[in-house]
C-alpha cells in the first residue's frame, strides 16, 4: 500500500508540474469564487442507486477578493450508479449547464448539455479510503453561431479520505479530504485546440450530521486554460457541499 501511495503522489506531482510548466511565460489571472452544491442520493436496488445534484457558483473580477460579485455558473445533473462489487462504481449522467456572461473576465453566455460515462475504483484500509475516477464526457456547447457543437473531454481524479473522528462514516464522524483531477480537452472549434483543459485540487473536511446527511467544505484551486488565447485562470474557490443519502431506501 505504501508503494501505491508513492505512485499516486508521483502521478499528482507530474500533473501539477506539467500544468505549471505549460503556463510559464503566459499570463495567469486570479479570481476568488464560491461554489455551492447539493447532492441527493437514493437506493433503487441492492446494486443500483440514483443521484441528483444541483450546483451554483459565483466569482470575483480578476485580482479581486469579492467572490460573490458575479453569478458565474449553474447546473443540474441526474445520475445512475451501478455497483458490481462494493469497491467498484460504474456511473452515467446527463446534465444541463448555464454559464453567465461576465465581460470583465472575457466569459460569454452559453448553455451546455453534457453526458458522461464514469468508472470509480476504491481501496479501503483502516481509516483510509483511496479512489481513482475515470470519466469521459460528451459536451454539447452552444457556440457563437447558436449551434451546439459536440466535443469530448477526458478526466482523471485521485481522491483520498481519512477518518479523523470515529471509525466509520456514521453520525458525528469527521473526515479529511484531498483530491486532484486532471482534464484533457478533446479539442474543437468551440473549446479550442489545446490538449490541456484544467487541473482541480481540493483540500477540505467533511462532517456527518446524521448517518445520511453530511456537509463538506474546503479550498478548491481550479487552474484552467483559456479557450481561445494563451492565458490561464487560477481560481481560488471556497466550496460547500450538502449531501443527503438514502432518500429512497430498500
Amino acid at each position: 500500500m505504501k508503494l501505491s501511495l508513492v505512485k499516486y503522489c508521483w502521478l499528482l506531482f507530474i500533473c501539477l508540474w506539467v500544468s505549471t510548466a505549460y503556463a510559464q511565460d503566459k499570463r495567469v489571472n486570479n479570481t476568488t469564487q464560491l461554489w455551492s452544491e447539493i447532492d441527493l442520493f437514493g437506493r433503487i436496488s441492492k446494486k443500483w442507486k440514483w443521484q441528483c445534484d444541483v450546483q451554483y457558483s459565483w466569482q470575483s473580477q480578476y485580482e479581486q477578493t469579492d467572490f460573490m460579485h458575479y453569478d458565474e455558473q449553474s447546473n443540474i445533473r441526474t445520475w445512475v450508479h451501478y455497483y458490481p462489487i462494493p469497491t467498484i462504481k460504474l456511473s452515467a449522467f446527463v446534465g444541463w449547464w448555464y454559464n453567465d456572461p461576465i465581460p470583465e473576465v472575457g466569459a460569454r453566455e452559453y448553455p451546455e448539455i453534457r453526458e458522461a460515462l464514469q468508472a470509480q475504483f476504491y481501496k479501503i484500509w483502516g481509516l483510509n479510503t483511496i479512489s481513482n475516477r475515470f470519466r469521459t464526457e460528451l459536451r454539447e456547447v452552444k457556440d457563437r453561431s447558436d449551434v451546439f457543437e459536440p466535443v469530448l473531454r477526458y478526466r482523471y481524479m485521485f481522491k483520498y479520505l481519512r477518518l479523523l473522528h470515529h471509525k466509520t462514516y456514521d453520525k458525528n464522524s469527521i473526515y479529511g479530504i484531498f483530491s486532484n483531477e486532471f482534464f484533457l480537452n478533446g479539442e474543437s472549434k468551440v473549446t479550442g485546440y489545446k490538449p490541456f483543459d484544467q487541473n482541480r485540487m481540493f483540500v477540505g473536511i467533511g462532517y456527518n450530521i446524521t448517518d445520511d446527511i453530511g456537509v463538506e467544505t474546503g479550498y478548491f484551486n481550479q487552474f484552467q486554460h483559456h479557450t481561445h488565447d494563451i492565458n490561464f485562470d487560477s481560481n481560488h474557490i471556497w466550496q460547500v457541499t450538502l449531501i443527503v443519502d438514502n432518500i429512497t431506501k430498500l
